[in-house]
């Protein structure tokens, strides 16, 4: 019988975080515990994918020039990890103000070891979803915790 994968702790972060006059808020975490039952009969494998709530993390991003564009980037630094974990992000809407000078970020892109664009904005945006997928979890992996970090930042071009 194989025991418990459990996956913790993806998001962890620095609340408020100052760039080139641009504060970024962000609030949220995921923790997915991949349990033996999640195996539908036996000789199966655990699903493929597994996706976060739509609204996981949320961005607040609040520049002190509207006028600049803005780039966001995103990148992981692993913690307890393996290789065949596959993680990816993806922005679920442009947040609660009404803003639409937001572009990018749309569909799932895999987080790695070095920034990576995410998505571009103007202006002040709060509360910006975004939804995380992990791939490649088997019964082949080694049973136990694994974690990564994840952070985003804030430049104007």
């Amino acid at each position: 019988m194989k025991n418990v994968i459990i996956l913790i702790g993806f998001l962890a972060f620095v609340n408020t975080m100052f760039s080139q006059g641009i504060e970024l808020t962000v609030t949220g975490n995921w923790a997915k515990n991949i349990a033996a039952s999640d195996i539908s009969e036996a000789g199966n494998d655990y699903p493929t994918t597994y996706a976060s709530n739509t609204n996981q993390t949320l961005l607040t991003i609040n520049p002190k020039n509207w006028n600049k564009e803005i780039i966001v980037y995103v990148s992981k630094s692993d913690i307890s990890w393996n290789s065949n974990l596959n993680l990816k992000v993806k922005r679920t809407s442009n947040g609660t103000n009404g803003n639409a000078n937001i572009n990018g970020g749309i569909i799932y892109q895999t987080i790695t070891n070095l920034d990576a664009n995410f998505f571009t904005c103007k202006g002040y945006h709060t509360f910006v979803p975004l939804q995380y997928e992990i791939t490649g979890i088997s019964v082949l992996l080694p049973v136990q915790s694994y974690s990564a970090t994840i952070t985003y930042t804030v430049m104007h071009p």
